[in-house]
Protein backbone atom coordinates (compact mmCIF):
# COMPACT_ATOMS: atom_id res chain seq x y z
CA UNK A 1 0.00 0.00 0.00
CA UNK A 2 2.85 2.63 1.11
CA UNK A 3 4.20 1.57 -2.70
CA UNK A 4 1.54 2.34 -4.18
CA UNK A 5 1.03 5.82 -2.75
CA UNK A 6 4.64 6.48 -3.12
CA UNK A 7 4.27 5.73 -6.99
CA UNK A 8 1.17 7.92 -7.49
CA UNK A 9 2.49 10.44 -5.54
CA UNK A 10 6.01 10.42 -7.63
CA UNK A 11 3.87 10.43 -10.99
CA UNK A 12 1.79 13.41 -9.62
CA UNK A 13 4.56 15.21 -8.35
CA UNK A 14 6.71 14.59 -11.58
CA UNK A 15 3.53 15.82 -13.82
CA UNK A 16 3.70 18.88 -12.40
CA UNK A 17 7.23 18.87 -12.95
CA UNK A 18 6.90 18.53 -16.37
CA UNK A 19 3.99 21.38 -17.06
CA UNK A 20 5.90 23.46 -15.17
CA UNK A 21 9.06 22.98 -17.34
CA UNK A 22 6.87 23.04 -20.52
CA UNK A 23 5.44 26.71 -19.08
CA UNK A 24 9.09 27.68 -18.51
CA UNK A 25 10.09 27.27 -21.63
CA UNK A 26 7.39 28.72 -23.31
CA UNK A 27 7.85 31.84 -21.14
CA UNK A 28 11.29 32.05 -22.22
CA UNK A 29 10.40 31.60 -26.05
CA UNK A 30 7.80 33.86 -25.87
CA UNK A 31 9.86 36.45 -24.40
CA UNK A 32 12.98 35.91 -26.89
CA UNK A 33 10.58 36.36 -30.12
CA UNK A 34 9.38 39.75 -28.60
CA UNK A 35 12.42 40.99 -27.58
CA UNK A 36 13.25 40.24 -31.49
CA UNK A 37 10.67 42.08 -31.94
CA UNK A 38 11.58 45.08 -29.51
CA UNK A 39 14.77 45.02 -31.77
CA UNK A 40 12.92 45.35 -35.02
CA UNK A 41 11.22 48.49 -34.10
CA UNK A 42 13.96 49.78 -32.35
CA UNK A 43 15.90 49.49 -35.49
CA UNK A 44 12.78 51.29 -37.47
CA UNK A 45 12.90 54.25 -34.67
CA UNK A 46 16.58 54.95 -35.33
CA UNK A 47 16.03 54.56 -38.89
CA UNK A 48 12.53 57.17 -39.01
CA UNK A 49 14.47 59.33 -37.42
CA UNK A 50 17.65 60.05 -39.22
CA UNK A 51 14.84 60.34 -42.03
CA UNK A 52 13.41 63.12 -39.99
CA UNK A 53 16.27 64.59 -39.23
CA UNK A 54 17.23 64.52 -42.93
CA UNK A 55 14.09 65.97 -44.44
CA UNK A 56 13.81 68.31 -41.91
CA UNK A 57 17.25 69.66 -43.03
CA UNK A 58 16.25 70.21 -46.31
CA UNK A 59 12.75 71.98 -44.69
CA UNK A 60 10.43 69.11 -46.15
CA UNK A 61 8.32 68.66 -43.33
CA UNK A 62 5.08 68.82 -43.63
CA UNK A 63 1.67 67.55 -41.88
CA UNK A 64 1.96 64.10 -43.43
CA UNK A 65 5.46 63.25 -42.72
CA UNK A 66 4.75 64.79 -39.14
CA UNK A 67 1.59 62.17 -39.07
CA UNK A 68 3.65 59.44 -40.10
CA UNK A 69 6.49 60.35 -37.66
CA UNK A 70 3.17 60.96 -34.76
CA UNK A 71 2.36 57.13 -36.16
CA UNK A 72 5.43 55.57 -36.03
CA UNK A 73 6.25 57.20 -32.36
CA UNK A 74 3.07 55.78 -30.66
CA UNK A 75 3.31 52.21 -32.63
CA UNK A 76 6.59 52.57 -30.51
CA UNK A 77 5.40 53.20 -27.44
CA UNK A 78 2.66 51.06 -27.53
CA UNK A 79 5.27 47.98 -28.43
CA UNK A 80 7.17 48.29 -25.32
CA UNK A 81 4.13 48.70 -22.74
CA UNK A 82 3.65 45.46 -24.02
CA UNK A 83 7.24 44.22 -23.76
CA UNK A 84 6.77 44.80 -20.12
CA UNK A 85 3.81 42.90 -20.43
CA UNK A 86 4.97 39.86 -21.41
CA UNK A 87 5.55 37.75 -18.32
CA UNK A 88 1.82 39.09 -16.49
CA UNK A 89 -0.35 39.41 -19.64
CA UNK A 90 0.54 37.95 -22.60
CA UNK A 91 -2.77 38.05 -24.44
CA UNK A 92 -2.58 41.89 -23.48
CA UNK A 93 1.49 41.97 -24.56
CA UNK A 94 0.11 40.15 -28.36
CA UNK A 95 -2.41 42.65 -28.71
CA UNK A 96 0.26 45.80 -28.09
CA UNK A 97 2.99 43.96 -30.27
CA UNK A 98 -0.03 43.33 -32.85
CA UNK A 99 -1.43 46.99 -32.85
CA UNK A 100 1.84 48.65 -32.76
CA UNK A 101 3.95 46.90 -34.75
CA UNK A 102 0.93 47.68 -37.34
CA UNK A 103 1.21 50.97 -36.90
CA UNK A 104 4.48 51.48 -37.10
CA UNK A 105 4.48 49.26 -40.93
CA UNK A 106 1.77 51.56 -41.72
CA UNK A 107 4.04 54.84 -40.96
CA UNK A 108 6.74 53.62 -42.83
CA UNK A 109 4.80 52.96 -45.95
CA UNK A 110 3.68 56.75 -45.45
CA UNK A 111 7.11 58.00 -44.59
CA UNK A 112 9.18 55.87 -47.81
CA UNK A 113 5.78 57.32 -50.03
CA UNK A 114 7.07 60.99 -49.03
CA UNK A 115 10.79 60.29 -49.12
CA UNK A 116 9.52 59.24 -52.99
CA UNK A 117 7.10 62.07 -53.71
CA UNK A 118 9.95 64.60 -52.40
CA UNK A 119 12.89 63.31 -54.31
CA UNK A 120 14.64 62.17 -51.26
CA UNK A 121 15.05 58.55 -51.95
CA UNK A 122 18.88 58.38 -52.66
CA UNK A 123 19.36 60.52 -49.76
CA UNK A 124 17.37 57.89 -47.47
CA UNK A 125 18.38 55.38 -49.01
CA UNK A 126 20.12 53.67 -46.15
CA UNK A 127 17.62 54.32 -43.80
CA UNK A 128 14.85 53.10 -45.53
CA UNK A 129 16.61 49.53 -45.76
CA UNK A 130 17.10 49.72 -41.95
CA UNK A 131 13.60 50.62 -41.48
CA UNK A 132 13.12 47.09 -44.06
CA UNK A 133 15.38 45.10 -42.40
CA UNK A 134 13.77 46.30 -38.56
CA UNK A 135 10.16 45.31 -40.46
CA UNK A 136 11.87 41.81 -41.21
CA UNK A 137 12.95 41.26 -37.71
CA UNK A 138 9.65 42.55 -36.12
CA UNK A 139 7.21 40.17 -38.36
CA UNK A 140 10.29 37.27 -37.81
CA UNK A 141 9.50 37.49 -34.09
CA UNK A 142 5.69 37.54 -33.85
CA UNK A 143 5.98 34.47 -36.42
CA UNK A 144 8.31 32.83 -34.10
CA UNK A 145 6.07 33.96 -31.17
CA UNK A 146 2.58 33.20 -32.54
CA UNK A 147 3.55 29.86 -34.19
CA UNK A 148 5.51 28.39 -31.46
CA UNK A 149 9.65 29.09 -33.10
CA UNK A 150 8.43 27.76 -36.45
Amino acid sequence: MKGRKFAISLVVVLSIGIFAATGCLYAAETNAAYKAMVEGAKQMMDANKKIMDKMAKKGMMDAELTAADKMMKEGYDMMMKGHGMVATNKAEAQKMASQGGKMMMDADKKVAAEVEKKGMTVECKIDLSDCTTGEQKIKQGALDWFFGGI
